[in-house]
């Protein structure tokens, strides 16, 4: 256990050293103050000029399921920068062969960031959702937004070479936050080709608040998990 904690602070200090990384981490929070009160700003000011009564309110619970997202997101995404920079020195196999060991090395750069971010994550999205949420679904949300998150994690790190690569790559990994709006947009059984991402169940869970929509949102992101640790630990060997 000492090991694992050692090794998790020193990548927690190697983050905050990191002024880029740091930012992206705060990024969140900034989010959380911008869907909680400035979106309601923008409802009030494109209701009072295009004079109608709702414009943005029908998708309050989209911007709740953005926030939800978007704090593991950042995390993690933070967590597979610093990977690919321990890589690229040749850090990340050195404590793969110590005491740390290949698994300590996941879980001090994968499990403990995902759980950091999920308390985070819990507490930005009960302080500052725009919407009533169900007691337990905001923890249930974020677990599996987090779960989605590592996925993300894992496919920076496995198809990126270094940081730079990581930053170009982690723009197309944002295409799988984009199964959150299509359930609002398409209603039509078109909207299934979008199946394979976590983010579109998750989203088909909150709207319909309905348990059968939990398993193909839970199944999904482990399935990306499972591939996607499969290449993440023959990189590390």
């Amino acid at each position: 256990m000492k090991p694992l904690l050692r090794s998790f602070f020193m990548f927690v200090r190697q983050i905050l050293k990191d002024s880029m990384l740091a930012a992206v981490c705060s990024a969140a929070v900034l989010a959380a103050f911008f869907i909680r009160f400035g979106v309601p700003a923008i409802e009030r000011v494109l209701c009072g000029y295009f004079e109608k009564e709702v414009i943005l309110a029908d998708y309050y619970l989209l911007f709740d399921l953005l926030l939800a997202l978007v704090t593991p997101y950042m995390f993690c995404f933070a967590s597979a920068m610093m990977m690919l920079t321990e890589y690229d020195e040749n850090i990340a196999s050195y404590l793969a062969v110590t005491p740390v060991g290949k698994k300590g090395y996941m879980l001090s750069r994968l499990a403990l960031p995902a759980s950091i971010a999920f308390a985070a994550s819990v507490i930005l999205l009960w302080e500052f959702s725009l919407t009533t949420w169900p007691i337990g679904m905001i923890p249930l949300v974020c677990l599996l937004t987090c779960l989605s998150s590592v996925a993300v994690s894992l496919f920076l790190f496995a198809f990126s070479h270094n940081r730079v690569e990581g930053m170009a790559m982690g723009k197309l990994s944002g295409l799988l936050m984009l199964g959150l709006p299509v359930p609002f947009f398409l209603s039509s059984d078109v909207q299934y080709l979008f199946s394979p991402l976590p983010s579109f169940w998750i989203t088909k869970l909150c709207m319909a608040r309905n348990a059968i929509f939990l398993l193909p949102a839970l199944l999904s992101s482990l399935i990306w998990i499972w591939l996607l640790y499969r290449k993440f630990s023959r990189k590390i060997a």
